[in-house]
């Protein structure tokens, strides 16, 4: 019988080590893996291009836990509502002409039927910093000719000649946080 118990309390032991380790691998998964150092980044997802006009304004919300993008071109143009729940696979959901909106709350729109006077459409130049080394940033990407800028939880959007540009944040997992995580999953 003791033999049984020691059996077993062994086989739990074997069990939670795995557990534990499936847990530890399933949250570096998670994360985007890089090929070099680790390090925070913004990456690009996606890239949608578009022609109908330069994007002015984006406003992002949330329905069911899907963050749909509304992306407003100047008075008078077409407004796209993009899906994107998975960022780097974006779904055009439609695009629908529009005074200008005034507010939105997941898939219900406020829009007003008059269109504001046009005004000047200013851009900027943004780029992608790298400052893992300090002493020597880098630029990684520019995106010029930038009308709209948004950012919402880890998505940033950016509009441009080119279209929409989708991307996110990714933070460095730091290695001693990784070891306390795995300590506590096995041990507690």
């Amino acid at each position: 019988m003791h033999m049984l118990i020691s059996n077993h309390r062994v086989a739990v032991i074997f069990i939670t080590i795995a557990v534990s380790a499936g847990a530890v691998e399933a949250k570096k998964k998670d994360s985007k893996p890089t090929a070099d150092s680790p390090h925070d980044q913004i990456v690009i997802d996606a890239h949608l291009p578009f022609t109908s006009g330069p994007i002015t304004r984006f406003v992002v919300t949330e329905h069911y836990n899907h963050p749909y993008i509304y992306a407003e071109r100047e008075p008078g143009k077409p407004v796209t509502v993009i899906d994107a729940t998975k960022p780097g696979q974006p779904v055009l959901l439609s695009e629908m002409t529009s005074g200008s909106l005034v507010a939105v709350s997941g898939t219900a729109a406020l829009e007003t039927g008059s269109t504001p006077a046009a005004q000047e459409l200013r851009t900027q130049t943004i780029r992608i910093m790298d400052f893992s080394d300090p002493a020597h940033p880098k630029v990684t990407r520019q995106f010029d000719g930038v009308t709209a800028v948004e950012r919402s939880g880890g998505l940033i959007l950016l509009a441009n000649p080119e279209g929409i540009w989708i991307l996110s944040e990714h933070l460095a997992e730091d290695p001693a946080v990784d070891a306390e995580y795995a300590h506590r999953i096995v041990y507690q």
